[in-house]
């Protein structure tokens, strides 16, 4: 069990994806293809949003009533994670931390969101790659891809778990959290983002996608007194592997929209 289980389908059924390859069908490349290629608008997002949070929170209850719920107090941690294991080769942790480490101390990565939620073994590696910090009240959670999935399976990604940030700072006082430990639970704005080199974007078109977002998490979060929004970005210029300290911080410094939102 999942604490996102069911929640595949709901998007599935949003996006109206064509049953291609395994479900949830919008994992697949042809999704993000058909949804690059589609002229329709998407609409019911903010009715898909209302679903999925109540999806969670169901969840929730039935992992409760079952014994199982034991909820970690790392879910939500500001932390600093800047060791690569030896061996690790892959891009995204890589400059996952050079950014990080570059970046200075109002930015947190690998942040867990929902450790032990329905079950001691489920979610555990469930967390965002990046938070900035903007001021106490002011945050970006944001997903990180170098050359994996595609933009539309990194936008249901760092969309899930900004519901899991709603729902997590709704309930704040049954799950034991603490905003000195937890300080993005003070949030009132939270801006969710992708964040990748531009070529990642290369053959895809989701503004449409993007605009949908970001209207429907801002209708979503008046519903919860939060101000919510979305952004696809790109890495500035200076975005190179392996770049120097300087070099890194330049890039995240520039990072720009790839499809403004309407």
């Amino acid at each position: 069990m999942s604490i996102l289980s069911g929640i595949g389908d709901l998007v599935d059924a949003w996006l109206q994806v064509e049953p291609k390859g395994k479900p949830p069908y919008y994992r697949h490349r042809a999704a993000a293809n058909a949804l690059t290629r589609r002229d329709s608008p998407i609409n019911g997002t903010r009715d898909f949003l209302a679903a999925s949070y109540a999806q969670i929170h169901n969840n929730w209850l039935a992992a409760s009533e079952a014994g199982l719920s034991r909820q970690s107090k790392e879910n939500w941690r500001w932390k600093r994670h800047l060791d690569l294991g030896d061996g690790n080769k892959s891009p995204e942790l890589k400059l996952e931390r050079a950014i990080v480490g570059a970046c200075g101390d109002d930015w947190s990565n690998q942040m867990p969101t929902a450790s032990g939620l329905v079950g001691s073994a489920a979610n555990r590696r469930a967390a965002v790659d990046l938070v900035l910090r903007e001021d106490p009240s002011t945050y970006s959670l944001i997903e990180l891809k170098v050359a994996s999935d595609t933009p539309l399976f990194a936008a249901i990604e760092i969309l899930m778990h900004g519901l899991l940030f709603v729902w997590s700072k709704n309930n704040r006082e049954k799950l034991g959290y603490d905003v000195e430990a937890q300080p993005v639970l003070a949030a009132n704005t939270v801006t969710l983002g992708v964040l990748a080199p531009g070529s990642y974007y290369d053959g895809f078109d989701l503004a449409t996608l993007a605009s949908a977002l970001d209207s429907g998490l801002n209708a979503f979060g008046k519903q919860h007194e939060l101000g919510l929004g979305f952004e696809f970005w790109e890495l500035g210029e200076d975005y190179a592997p392996d770049s120097r300290p300087e070099l890194t911080q330049s890039a995240i410094s520039n990072r720009s929209a790839v499809w403004s939102v309407m």
